[in-house]
């Protein structure tokens, strides 16, 4: 029996395929463009970085790219005779930049210059990695590159023509750490008319506990905070750095103001600084403000939680810990604080809030506030497993609430509770420390109710929480703040100098940073 086969008639399939040729080339052309070439690119930063490159080639062959006069602030450069992740002999830059100086500051041709002992000398262009959100004309740069070994002497030339030796300026710059005081670093914000000294006292006994070091950057402190920082320091319990109100020593005409057109006052530089620092000491680095603490939950240290975190989910290369409002009620007295007290209720605001970054730090070179917007996003992984306790808006002990505007709607969490076990000896050990007869004569001096915080609450509040505007450059310049004779303050200050004037760019940097005491108190 023979069974009939249907001929496929060619014609007609040709025929069919000519009248169905639009629909179909632009059903591949949107597979290819929505649905194929996001996933090549999402999976591979090399393909975005290609994508990238032929984008602003193609713009720049239409617009042009013409370079603008600008100036430069050089923060912090470390040297790193053998990287883990940025190789033999690295140095990484963290850069206060003008985004104007061209369309996209990630290629600017910066030209450094690196002498030995022997005055050999190599001539190198560093990759540049942006950090920055807003509009501000000033963005944080971290120049990385590889220079030679035993590198004694830095310098940087002009964009076309060598500069002649004599005009050359030195960049000053440290050797990274070897060695960090914990395996995890907890990078705090820099601190500017800080006067809340309990926040500070709560997270330093929680850190050291949990196996952290406090590295705390600071611009302007109330005196008295500024002296049991420094104690604390003497501890063991946090390292104080300098973090600069920016200065040209020799601004031209029309050199545009840096810490009016910074983001929120550079602190994506601060956390970009500390983790260039400890880059090659720390197991782990984290990146919060004072009143963001972290407490593990089911396991004994941060270290061994963050190891979990890592060993759960591999190929992540950042974790991000979403924050909760926990209530909060500042002491007038050191000796009356409570650590069961403070952590052991269950009032939290019923939401979370944008988060704070963990990570190992040879996983990445670069940080924002929140993240660092060179880690892939399927390398990014926000974690649910755990939340940073926000003490946002500190309530003074006799009730009143310094902030009377955006008010947090509080609830009883009780399935937030923490394990008071946890807590006691941190109490035990905040007990020890106040038998200081050194900190004992420090809190006689302390301030008993918060004066500034509401005031700069208030104008971060009307500047730009209250409306937000996606041009605005947020930061705390022009608040208005009032002085006042009995509340003085320690200012990070130095030698602010400025190279020699280059095209396109002119840079300015500091020596010899030190604290200086004022009367009154500016940010």
């Amino acid at each position: 029996m023979y069974r009939s086969r249907r001929r496929i008639d060619i014609r007609k399939v040709v025929s069919l395929l000519k009248s169905w040729y639009s629909f179909i080339i632009v059903v591949a052309l949107f597979t290819t463009v929505y649905v194929i070439l996001p996933a090549i690119i999402h999976s591979n930063p090399n393909v975005n970085e290609w994508i990238e490159s032929i984008k602003y080639e193609l713009i720049a062959s239409i617009y042009g790219d013409p370079l603008t006069k600008t100036d430069a602030y050089i923060m912090s450069t470390y040297y790193y005779p053998n990287s883990k992740s940025l190789g033999i002999n690295a140095i990484g830059m963290v850069l206060l930049m003008n985004r104007n100086t061209m369309r996209d500051m990630r290629r600017y041709q910066m030209k450094l210059v690196a002498f030995d002992g022997n005055n050999r000398s190599v001539s190198v262009i560093p990759k540049l990695l942006e950090e920055s959100y807003s509009n501000c004309p000033y963005i944080n740069m971290v120049a990385t590159t590889n220079v030679l070994p035993g590198m004694t002497r830095l310098e940087i030339h002009d964009g076309s023509t060598k500069m002649e030796v004599e005009y050359n300026f030195q960049i000053p710059f440290k050797m990274a750490r070897s060695t960090a005081p914990a395996p995890v670093i907890i990078c705090l914000a820099p601190q500017f008319v800080a006067e809340q000294w309990q926040l500070f006292v709560a997270h330093a006994h929680i850190a050291r506990h949990f196996g952290g070091h406090l590295h705390l950057y600071i611009t302007s402190m109330i005196d008295s905070y500024f002296d049991l920082v420094q104690e604390y320091e003497r501890l063991g319990y946090v390292t104080i750095d300098f973090w600069m109100r920016l200065k040209f020593a020799n601004a031209s005409a029309d050199s545009v103001e840096p810490n009016l057109y910074s983001e929120l006052r550079n602190q994506a530089g601060a956390q970009s600084d500390c983790l260039l620092q400890y880059k090659e000491a720390a197991s782990f680095i984290t990146f919060v403000d004072v009143d963001d603490i972290f407490i593990p939950r089911g396991y004994s240290s941060y270290f061994d939680e963050f190891s979990a975190l890592y060993t759960n989910h591999a190929g992540i290369l950042t974790f991000q810990y979403t924050k909760r409002e926990m209530m909060f009620y500042n002491k007038p007295s050191i000796n009356d604080m409570n650590i069961e007290e403070i952590f052991g209720h269950t009032w939290f605001v019923n939401e979370e809030d944008y988060g704070k970054v963990m990570a190992k730090p040879d996983n990445l070179n670069s940080m924002w506030v929140h993240q660092s917007w060179n880690i892939p996003n399927d390398k990014h992984f926000i974690t649910r497993s755990n939340y940073l306790i926000h003490f946002q808006k500190p309530v003074d002990a006799d009730g009143t609430d310094p902030v009377p505007y955006r008010m947090s709607n509080f609830e009883l969490l009780d399935n937030m509770q923490l394990n008071i076990s946890v807590l006691t000896p941190i109490q035990q050990d905040l007990r020890r420390t106040l038998n200081s007869t050194t900190i004992q004569a420090i809190a006689e001096r302390l301030p008993k109710k918060v004066y500034y915080f509401s005031i700069i609450y208030r104008c971060y509040y009307e500047k730009f929480y209250k409306k937000p505007k996606k041009d605005s450059c947020p930061n705390g310049e022009k608040c208005l703040i009032p002085q006042r004779s009995d509340m003085n303050c320690i200012h990070s200050d130095a030698d602010f100098k400025s190279g020699p004037e280059m095209f396109p760019i002119t840079y300015h940097y500091h020596i010899n940073p030190r604290w200086n005491r004022t009367t009154g108190c500016q940010p």
